[in-house]
């Protein structure tokens, strides 16, 4: 019943978006059915160009003679596309109904000249100040009551009807102008949404509206979020203010209440999305394609959401300021973030690309170093390695002045000076044209590293939930992702993200960390996927709540008891200066966040269980056999993911199938009859290759911030 209300939900959303901003199309049905409407999207990418590169440019940030110099340079340096307009609504549209598309048409002319194909953008995130000035209400407001204004970017509410209006417009005007256009191979909607939460009066009405169609009548949401606490009942859904934690001090909100804000802030703007995108679909060529960029795996986004696009794409800045391995790893950034990008975005649909690549330094994180020679041929490599069709970068030209100057371009101040970053996007294109003459068509993947495939089951709304009761401090639910997408590719395996919706048949492996909310349907496809032959891993906090982000009336995560062979007695975390160990075989462990404390039953197997608190000796680590399958619940978080790691392993060495035994921060990947691997340690890497492979770009050993691709 609660999915049939979410789908009315989500249908009568759309309605009101229709009613209010002219949507076209029920985003509830495209949300429900939970797959792009597009065939087949490798169509717009030739399997054996492998990965085309290309490079932002700003023809409205410099001077008309430069131009054609720089367009010129970008192709001679082996670049096959440029990106054009995704900030230059002011220029496209200086005054309201007053379109200028000249300097546009001049540019795309000088691009096509040049030899350089292109991705088209539309400029949403950036409205211009005469809109602003003219209807205020377009602008976001924050959880602090504070309204956006002109200056920046993302600062637009995407509920608001006369934005939508706005939108209608520009986005129809570049349908019809370049459309047709051969020399576009694409279009990117936006820049890098971000579903920030808006606290304004247009977001408010379309949040009522849509828990009005989620849940029928007020009776049924005062149930679902709890109102008899605390008085917090409504008596109709006009009263519904938007939960906004920054007004309150006394205690926490409804995380009922907060986990369908996130839902709705999550469908509005996959609604603003779609919308653009059906608008173009109009007008353009079937040889044009569609996307977004999303940053790395957004967190308060479902980029699934996004269903009208062609595919997905991501932003990748991999070096913020931390130094996640210690020593020169603050020079090449978090290891797994491209790594989970990559998977997660091909697995939508099959097809993803990098937006953005970060070639050098950047001028907004905490500490903004110079990054180790070679980094960013690391990255681009990863990249090709991860599926990616293509790989962009912004930008072309270092910026001269601006909240961006200290952004790092292809070249550098003066125009034309390569940049460290920029000599190692061209070592990439060089990579890219070797490659195309080593591509075999006909390669398939090795069968041992078939039977390592892995599935990685996430849902944002697991994400959402549990950092919204962490219940400790030390609870990171993106970490604790990090320590299981890294225990399974050192074994060498290829993963997919995916959806409850999917097909778990496909996969020798899944694993599915602090799955927390659940249903029977699940639990039972979890079950027969076991029975069937499977191997499943969960972690800590799995099975916890429903669906809506309730317990269970029942004793702990009694829904998943019958699965995993064991009772979930109760559930420790430690205080900060306080640390605690397990031990599983020989070795030991140290936890301090997260521990279920389990009481296996007859036929359970423990793999590791607590060596201290009062709970000494209980299980903290079980598995079964189930059928043809394996089930394999890991209920304690430990401090530095070796357990996790440790186990992991185990499970698919007893499946009996070849696997790796690659550090963390080293990986390897294979792509169309390529091996590829990279270096994030600070220490020299002999890897695996078989006597005899042909290396074609790199070294072994693999020195830090290095790749190498063989055959």
């Amino acid at each position: 019943m609660i999915k049939q209300n979410t789908f009315i939900a989500k249908l009568l959303f759309s309605i009101i978006l229709l009613i209010n901003c002219n949507l076209n199309t029920s985003f509830a049905q495209e949300k429900k059915a939970g797959v792009l409407e597009t065939k087949n999207p490798q169509r717009f990418f030739p399997k054996a160009d492998l990965m085309q590169i290309g490079v932002y440019y700003y023809p409205e940030q410099w001077p008309r003679e430069q131009w054609e110099r720089d367009l010129n340079n970008i192709k001679k340096l082996g670049f096959e596309f440029t990106h054009f307009a995704e900030f230059a609504w002011t220029y496209m549209e200086p005054e309201e109904g007053k379109y200028d598309f000249k300097w546009l048409d001049d540019a795309l002319a000088i691009a096509e000249k040049s030899g350089l194909k292109m991705i088209l953008c539309t400029p949403t995130p950036t409205p211009p100040a005469w809109m602003g000035e003219k209807y205020p209400e377009i602008y976001l407001v924050d959880a602090n009551g504070r309204r956006r204004e002109h200056g920046n970017r993302a600062n637009v509410s995407v509920t608001n009807a006369k934005y939508q209006e706005y939108i209608d417009q520009i986005v129809t005007e570049l349908g019809k102008r370049y459309g047709k256009n051969k020399n576009i191979m694409g279009w990117q909607i936006d820049n890098e949404p971000l579903a920030t939460a808006d606290f304004s009066p247009s977001a408010r009405k379309a949040f009522q509206i849509w828990l009005k169609a989620k849940y029928g009548t007020i009776e049924k949401l005062n149930t679902e979020w709890v109102g008899n606490f605390w008085s917090t009942r409504y008596n109709n859904f006009e009263q519904i203010v938007l939960p906004n934690a920054e007004i309150y001090t006394e205690d926490k909100l409804s995380p009922h209440a907060v986990l369908d804000f996130k839902r709705f802030t999550s469908d509005a703007q996959a609604a603003y999305l779609n919308k653009q995108a059906e608008i173009l679909k109009k007008y353009i060529d079937p040889k044009q394609w569609v996307t977004t960029n999303f940053t790395n795996v957004i967190y308060d986004a479902d980029p699934r959401s996004a269903n009208k696009m062609d595919f997905i794409t991501y932003t990748m800045y991999p070096v913020s300021g931390r130094n996640p391995l210690g020593g020169n790893s603050f020079r090449m950034g978090s290891p797994t973030k491209i790594s989970e990008a990559n998977d997660y975005y091909r697995s939508i649909n099959g097809v993803t690309g990098v937006m953005e690549m970060q070639l050098g330094q950047v001028n907004w994180a905490s500490i903004n170093p110079q990054l180790l020679p070679g980094t960013v041929h690391m990255w681009l490599t990863q990249a090709f390695a991860g599926g990616c069709s293509f790989s962009c970068t912004y930008r072309y030209r270092h910026p001269l002045g601006s909240s961006e100057m200290y952004h790092d371009g292809i070249v550098g101040t003066d125009g034309v000076t390569l940049s460290t970053g920029g000599k190692e996007f061209v070592q990439s294109i060089q990579d890219m044209k070797l490659l195309r003459k080593e591509y075999n068509p006909k390669a398939v993947i090795p069968k041992e590293i078939e039977q390592r495939k892995t599935a990685f089951l996430w849902s944002h709304e697991n994400l959402w939930d549990l950092e919204n009761q962490k219940q400790t401090e030390f609870w990171n639910t993106w970490k604790h992702r990090n320590t299981y997408t890294t225990a399974v590719k050192s074994t060498g395996a290829p993963m997919d993200f995916i959806t409850e919706e999917d097909d778990f048949s496909a996969y020798p492996f899944i694993v599915a960390p602090a799955y927390q909310l659940i249903d029977q349907k699940l639990v039972d496809k979890w079950t027969k996927y076991v029975e069937n032959g499977g191997n499943l891993i969960l972690s800590c906090r799995t099975g916890q709540k429903d669906k809506n982000g309730h317990f269970f009336e029942a004793n702990w995560n009694a829904p998943i008891v019958p699965l995993i062979g064991a009772d979930v007695e109760f559930f420790d975390m430690l205080a900060a200066d306080v640390t605690g160990t397990i031990k599983s075989g020989t070795n030991s462990y140290e936890w301090n966040s997260w521990a279920d404390v389990l009481k296996p039953k007859p036929g359970t197997e423990v793999l590791a269980t607590y060596n201290d608190q009062f709970y000494k000796d209980k299980a903290a680590a079980v598995t079964r056999k189930l059928g043809k399958g394996t089930i394999t619940y890991i209920g304690v978080e430990s401090k530095d993911g070796k357990l996790e790691r440790q186990i992991v392993r185990t499970i698919y060495e007893r499946a009996k199938i070849g696997i790796e035994d690659l550090p963390k921060g080293v990986f390897i990947d294979w792509r169309d009859g390529f091996y590829v691997g990279v270096n994030y340690t600070n220490d020299p890497i002999t890897l695996p290759i078989p006597q005899g492979s042909k290396i074609l770009v790199g070294e072994n050993p693999l020195q830090p911030a290095q790749a190498i691709i063989w055959k």
